[in-house]
Parts: structure tokens; sequence; C-alpha cells
């Protein structure tokens, strides 16, 4: 017996229910998920912006930052600017730099007057000899004159090349062998051998009442010791002009003690002292015929 087949059972209805369907739960929240990662990319922007700036760990930062207004940029010059050249020194006035030093005095007149004069020698309590303004000279006596105190500029300390380059205009080219230069504005001496300064030296000269002479000289003999009698002694004295020489400092009458060592004033009667060691060396070393300069 053929059975009979039997229809399958239907699902009943079931009634949808209220609300959103799951597709459109499903379009929900891609819209969701969609809004999230839009929030989450605006709030990390700046910080991306940032990375994206800052230089590299392994690089410098730039020396300046960027200005806001960029400056007013200079036009480019179409040639090179003009280079100016080192400023240079001039070279100093050599005559300037050895002015002859002056002794100033007043020669008494018998009307009571004066006339201002110069001082050139002196023979202590005996006579001066004086130049006019005018240039003539003349021998008065020891009384009608009145010494004024010097008063030397101050000047500035000469290289050897300019006191070289004065003495060759004093004494012409090339200069003698051996040559003293004695500047009465700075008190010292200058030994010149062959052409060549090898020694500078200070030195006292005359006091206002007795001048040390200017002029060219030359020396003709020594003498190892001279003085006053009972009073003081020099040592290694060369003779130049007159009664005047260079020689060392006053001792005590025959001791070794020094009576008076003073250097750079104007304190003898006229002859040039220097220190013992000095005037020893020019005794010892220097040749007759020297020329003494005496400006």
């Amino acid at each position: 017996m053929q059975g009979r087949e039997i229809p399958a059972r239907r699902r009943p209805y079931q009634k949808p229910a209220r609300g959103n369907t799951e597709k459109e739960v499903q379009t929900g929240r891609t819209d969701v998920r969609k809004i999230t990662a839009f929030l989450l990319l605006c709030s990390l922007l700046p910080t991306l912006v940032a990375c994206n700036r800052a230089p590299d760990p392994g690089t410098s930062a730039p020396p300046e930052a960027e200005a806001t207004e960029s400056p007013e940029t200079e036009p480019i010059p179409t040639s090179p600017p003009e280079t100016e050249a080192p400023a240079t020194e001039a070279p100093r006035d050599v005559a300037a730099l050895f002015p002859p030093f002056v002794q100033p005095g007043l020669l008494l007149l018998n009307s009571g007057e004066s006339v201002p004069v110069e001082l050139l020698s002196a023979e202590s309590d005996v006579s001066y000899r004086i130049r006019y303004p005018s240039g003539s000279e003349a021998t008065v006596g020891w009384d009608q004159v009145a010494p004024l105190a010097a008063n030397p500029p101050v000047l500035p300390t000469p290289t050897s090349d300019e006191t070289l380059a004065f003495l060759g205009k004093e004494l012409g080219e090339p200069l003698p062998d051996w040559v003293f230069f004695v500047d009465l504005s700075r008190l010292t001496v200058t030994a010149v051998e062959r052409g060549e300064v090898i020694r500078v030296m200070p030195c006292s000269a005359g006091d206002a009442g007795h001048p040390t002479p200017r002029g060219r000289f030359v020396t003709d003999y020594k003498t190892e010791f001279m003085g006053k009698e009972g009073v003081y002694l020099c040592r290694w004295g060369v003779h130049y002009y007159g009664g005047y020489l260079l020689h060392s400092v006053l001792y005590v009458w025959r001791g070794d003690e020094i009576l008076d060592g003073e250097l750079s004033a104007r304190i003898s009667h006229g002859c040039v002292r220097l220190s013992p060691d000095d005037s020893r060396w020019i005794y010892e070393t220097a040749p007759l015929g020297a020329v003494v300069l005496v400006n």
C-alpha cells in the first residue's frame, strides 16, 4: 500500500519585530565606526603635522627660526665691492723725533731789562757762551746771565732705524765706525758700531747753569781717574771737547763707594755721566777717534 506523502510542516508566520532590521543595524554600526575613526583622525592630526615638521634627530636645527615677515633684501651688486687697502702706520718725522735741546736763560742788561738767550756752554764763575734769538753768538760774563729751568718735550722712544736715519742726516752716509749719540732731551747715550745700534744707556747731563754743549766732536784721550781732590772722584773718562767727558757717576775721593749715582737727571757741570758698567764698557771698548754727537 502506497503511503501518502506527508507535506512538510510550514513554519508558523512570525510578525516582524518592531525597530531596525538587521540590515539597518549593520548600516548603523558602520556609520558609528566611520564617525569614530573621523574623530580619532581629527584628534591625531596636529600631532601628525608636528611630527612631519620636526627635524631629523641626526641633523641640527636651523640656526634661526623662519621669520613671519620676510626682510627686505638688498639688491645684488653687479660688480664686486671695492676693498680698502689695509691701514699702515705713516712713518714718523725723524727731525721731529730728535729736536735739539735748548737751555734757556736771560741776558741781564745794564738798563735793568733782560733778553732771552740760549745758553751754549759755561765756565763756572767765569763766563757763558750764549746765542741770541737772531742766531749770533757771544761770550758774556758769568754774572750777566740768569739760567732758566729747561722744559724739554715729552718724546716717544725711537726705533733703532729711526735713530740711524737721524744720524745719517746729521753725520752723512755711511756712518763713522763708532758713534756715541748723546740725546739731551731723552738723557740717553746710544752706541752705534758700523751702522748698528748696539747699546742704549741712561745718562745725566749738565744742569741749568752748566749746560752740556751741543755739536759734533771726536774722542781724543782717555783717563781712568779724574775729579776734584778731596771732594769726589770720577772713573773711566773719555774726553771729547774742552773740559767735557763721558765718565762714570761720582765716587767718594779715593774710594769705591758711590757718592752720587743719580742718572736721567740734569745735575752735572756739563759732563755726561753714565753708570759704572756703561762708562767702563765705553772706556774699554770704543777706540779713540769715535764721533760724539750731542743734540
